[in-house]
């Protein structure tokens, strides 16, 4: 008899769980540790089958998911926004988030954005296989030490096409309209700064590097009426050619000999060290501007300072070869009027940086559930 009646004690018991299955995880999720702990009890339990009700369930299935077994990400860098924005939008996707900007830890992925990761930082993680980088240039990472341990390297490319396209703009019309210098004037109680800057209009603009960047700058510059829109790239891009940018390609010497504003927007390696020469840039006439928002080490820096000082044409520059720049530095000792000069912010917008954050979550999710995304070194 009491065989048969145990059934019948025990028959409400998976809709209790049911029940509080829900609230457990979202109380496991969010962290404390007696919280953590009863989502420990329950995890190994047979629980009766049941199902979730709607949009909450899942998220709640997810929260003990989470917190019974989430991955740790260690953070070696700030973000360049918020703390607490960047921390929650890695434990949005999932992780455990150690802040350890200096600290050792045994976390299973680091995350930098220009924080040189070496052979000694590894050394910190030994645990890492995975470093995600908030950032598009990955050239401060040791790629041999990390393929010697097995770590795969991502990163977040296309985040700041729009701020630095428009920064490339604003650098040549901040030459070409001589604002600083126009600034310096008002301030210094002048009003009549010089005969007059000049326009976009009726220009040849040279874009050097057609990649997402590039090709944005040239859509922005195409607004401003220029006569014609020179491209170089390694490899013709139908998007440069058709509308609305309806640019034309041609040799790198033809652009610098032809364009009134060259604006660089190729990537720094081996093979770009020092890609924009002397002698292109002697090709280049007193009224040209060049602007570089790609990498300063491009461009051969010393030449460029020298050049000028000639004042053989004007610049507008946010990247340089050594950052932050010393102050004896040949390109801190180019008259005021012959460069304008920012502190490496082309990608450095509200909304950029914002936008980093989510796809950096977004690469380490994506690599966790075997779906890797942005690999810039893959596991050998």
């Amino acid at each position: 008899a009491m065989r048969q009646q145990r059934p019948k004690a025990l028959a409400p018991r998976p809709r209790l769980w049911c029940r509080l299955l829900p609230a457990v995880a979202m109380l496991a999720a969010l962290r404390a540790p007696v919280f953590q702990r009863l989502a420990a009890r329950a995890a190994p339990l047979r629980l009766p089958t049941c199902s979730l009700p709607g949009p909450v369930g899942a998220g709640a299935a997810r929260g003990l998911s989470a917190a019974a077994g989430a991955k740790k990400v260690a953070v070696l860098q700030d973000q360049q926004i918020p703390k607490e924005a960047a921390v929650k939008a890695l434990e949005g996707k999932g992780f455990d988030v150690a802040w350890a900007l200096q600290e050792p830890s045994d976390a299973w992925a680091v995350v930098t954005v220009t924080s040189p990761v070496t052979e000694e930082v590894l050394d910190r993680h030994p645990a890492c296989k995975l470093v995600a980088v908030s950032f598009t240039g990955f050239n401060h990472i040791d790629l041999e030490a990390c393929k010697k341990r097995g770590i795969a390297v991502v990163n977040v490319p296309a985040y700041s096409t729009d701020a630095v396209a428009e920064l490339s703009v604003g650098l040549t019309l901040a030459v070409y309209r001589e604002i600083p210098g126009g600034e310096r004037t008002l301030r210094a109680g002048g009003w009549v700064h010089s005969a007059g800057g000049m326009e976009i209009r009726d220009k040849v603009v040279g874009v050097v590097g057609l990649g997402d960047i590039g090709l944005r700058t040239a859509e922005l510059f195409r607004a401003f009426g220029p006569k014609e829109i020179l491209g170089w790239s390694r490899q013709q891009k139908e998007a440069f050619s058709a509308a609305p940018i309806s640019g034309k390609h041609t040799s790198l010497e033809e652009l610098f000999d032809r364009a009134d504003i060259v604006s660089v927007h190729v990537a720094l390696n081996a093979q770009t060290m020092g890609f924009i020469s002397r002698s292109l840039m002697e090709r280049l006439r007193p009224e040209s501007v060049l602007v570089n928002v790609a990498r300063g080490g491009v461009i051969d820096q010393k030449a460029m300072a020298e050049l000028l000082s000639q004042r053989r044409f004007r610049a507008g520059l946010d990247v340089f070869e050594v950052e932050p720049v010393p102050a004896d530095d040949p390109i801190m000792q180019v008259p005021a009027d012959q460069v304008v000069l920012t502190p490496h912010v082309a990608y450095k917008s509200k909304e950029a940086l914002l936008r980093r954050m989510a796809i950096t979550a977004e690469n380490l999710r994506a690599y966790a559930d075997g779906a890797p995304r942005n690999v810039v070194l893959p596991v050998q």
